[in-house]
């Protein structure tokens, strides 16, 4: 896989396009000239992970038999986007006046982005190797999917709102309630897919993935704003809390691998199973708790006893879906073998993926 990846870095950068090269080379620019740096650390390293990830997929476009010219980083938007404000952030630099929420609110659009052409490259790319991943939309991104994707990009945020908070005391509130659009979306993709015959493969990939990058980043944020501690005073309860989560990071860590293994052969991938979704569930239960504890003080202890119960819970959940996830994807595999079955045998699992 990795020998994979740095093949398709060594053919991006010698096939590299002017759009990838004039948004990396503003982003050198804006690193040296801003004097905020380590309080923009994390938006950096999210900027520098996208800007990794279209040059491996101009790579693996190139090397899938894509046009080399017109591939899908020529798209204008994002590269627009960034151009605008990174440039908007360079002249605040120079002007000594980056610590601003003005510079704050450019670098959150740098960010989004940078994320939003990153996902549109991938997924074209993805489909361009195999026809199936955006079957749905007949090569297109998709409506329900761009939903997935801005609601990941909003997400991703959370965790520096809270952490700086770069726009004062409301900052805590524009996380939980960017928190709360994303549980509400999480809901909205699935039903706009099934509504307008937009599933696809990559959807269902999608749905997964944007729920553990709302997860993750709040149970960052949530233990850095409480020095670790996560408003829970007994050590007991505080390591039962490491432990359901540390039991919940090792599901989705087989999952990724399980990705990889299987998901990539499945001709229209799997929808989630009836544990998973109640997994989720609780999962949006505790972001609640989690959000309203960073919100507001007086509500701290009670919502961290919530916090703790619904970390167990999703300990539990983790382990029963990882046997239910095995069985079904054993079935589909096996269906898919046969001539006389079809690879989709549960399209009642649509309900909350597209």
């Amino acid at each position: 896989m990795i020998k994979k990846i740095l093949g398709y870095l060594g053919t991006a950068i010698v096939q590299i396009s002017a759009p990838e090269l004039i948004a990396i080379s503003l982003n050198v620019a804006t690193f040296v000239l801003c004097d905020n740096l380590m309080q923009s650390a994390y938006l950096w390293s999210i900027v520098f992970c996208c800007d990794i990830a279209v040059l491996c997929s101009h790579g693996a476009w190139v090397k899938a038999g894509g046009d080399k010219i017109y591939g899908p980083w020529r798209t204008a938007a994002p590269y627009l986007v960034r151009f605008i404000c990174s440039s908007i952030l360079l002249i605040m630099a120079a002007e000594n006046s980056v610590d601003t929420v003005l510079s704050t609110y450019v670098w959150y659009m740098i960010v989004l982005a940078a994320i939003c052409g990153a996902f549109y490259c991938i997924l074209l790319t993805m489909h361009q190797s195999n026809h199936t991943w955006l079957e749905g939309t007949n090569g297109r991104i998709g409506v329900p999917n761009w939903i997935s994707i801005t609601r990941i990009a909003l997400s991703i945020l959370v965790p520096h709102l809270y952490a700086v908070q770069p726009f004062g005391q409301i900052s805590s509130t524009i996380a939980t309630a960017i928190l709360a659009l994303a549980i509400v979306t999480d809901a909205a993709d699935g039903y706009i897919a099934r509504r307008f015959d937009q599933m696809t493969k990559a959807g269902k990939a999608l749905d997964p993935l944007g729920d553990k990058v709302i997860f993750y980043p709040t149970v960052i944020a949530f233990i850095l704003a409480t020095s670790g501690q996560v408003f829970l005073e007994a050590n007991w309860m505080r390591i039962a809390f490491y432990v359901g989560l540390g039991i919940m990071f090792s599901r989705d860590v087989l999952f990724i691998v399980w990705f990889f293994l299987y998901y990539t052969k499945l001709s229209a991938g799997i929808g989630a199973g009836v544990i998973d979704k109640v997994r989720m569930a609780t999962m949006c239960v505790w972001l609640s708790t989690a959000a309203l504890a960073l919100t507001i003080p007086s509500m701290q202890s009670r919502m961290a006893l919530a916090s703790l119960v619904c970390m167990g819970l999703i300990a539990a959940l983790s382990v029963a879906s990882v046997f239910d996830d095995y069985g079904r994807v054993k079935s589909v595999l096996k269906a898919t073998k046969s001539p006389t079955s079809r690879p989709d045998i549960y399209p009642d699992e649509y309900s909350d993926d597209h």
